[in-house]
């Protein structure tokens, strides 16, 4: 469904983020792509999306491919008309609106059986329901992350870009947001390319996983296997073979020698 073949990013015509990246999102799976801070994670999703070009950014070389067509640096419109929908990292609502409001936002490229969305989206996310009435800004982040995924939805994904899902919640509501995206993908078929630092939930969900570091991809497999990869379990697990170990204890250089070998 979604190839990026060898794309190079730059921004302000001199900075280079993605060196040569290369990887395959195929239709109905969930794939995940892992990394540290830093590693250009969410630069691939907005690559993908067209947001780059809002901040100075291009693919500079290699393609970027959407059901055999090709979309690098096109408007972010224009990719969203053809069915990716990017959830981006910290929700971005509209805090003054109401939670009913901002749906209907998220419906402006299909205006045409919004309020059978809208029930689908309730379904869904029962929660969300209930405060409807409330604007977005006095939300809590579980009801906030599980809004946006409702506002992408609204636009009727075939690929769903999600960015840092879990990101500053609980661990029982990150499990319920988890939980509720692998039901999208299964229930309503959308397919889901997911980015997400904590490594384990990633690779639980996903059947195909990525891992960046620098700008690369480093290693790719099927996710069972990265679960079980000495490095992963080392560098994103927090686990080695003496028992668990703190992620600082890992010296950044040995790291990046130990991918790049």
């Amino acid at each position: 469904m979604l190839t990026l073949n060898n794309i190079e990013v730059i921004f302000w015509g001199t900075i280079l983020v993605l060196k040569g990246v290369s990887l395959s999102v195929p239709k109905d799976s969930i794939t995940a792509l892992i990394g540290a801070n830093g590693a250009g994670k969410t630069t691939t999703l907005k690559a993908i999306s067209g947001l780059i070009r809002l901040e100075r950014g291009e693919v500079a070389r290699g393609s970027v491919e959407f059901e055999g067509v090709r979309i690098e640096n096109r408007l972010p419109e224009e990719v969203a008309r053809r069915g990716i929908v990017m959830v981006r990292e910290g929700r971005r609502l509209f805090e003054e609106l109401t939670a009913e409001e901002n749906l209907l936002v998220g419906a402006t490229l299909h205006r045409r059986g919004t309020r059978e969305v809208a029930d689908l989206v309730y379904t869904y996310f029962p929660r969300i329901k209930e405060r409807r009435r409330v604007r977005a800004g006095y939300l809590s982040g579980g009801e906030q992350q599980m809004l946006a995924i409702g506002c992408a939805m609204m636009a009727r994904p075939k690929l769903l870009l999600l960015d840092e899902p879990s990101l500053g919640l609980a661990p029982l509501v990150a499990h319920e947001i988890f939980s509720l995206v692998q039901r999208l993908n299964e229930e309503e078929g959308i397919t889901i390319f997911l980015v997400e630092q904590n490594a384990r939930m990633a690779l639980q969900l996903a059947s195909y996983g990525y891992v960046m570091e620098n700008g690369k991809v480093v290693l790719d497999g099927p996710a069972e296997r990265l679960r079980e990869d000495a490095d992963v379990k080392e560098f994103y697990l927090g686990m080695s073979k003496t028992g668990r170990r703190r992620f600082t204890e890992v010296k950044s250089y040995t790291r990046r020698k130990r991918w790049l070998a």
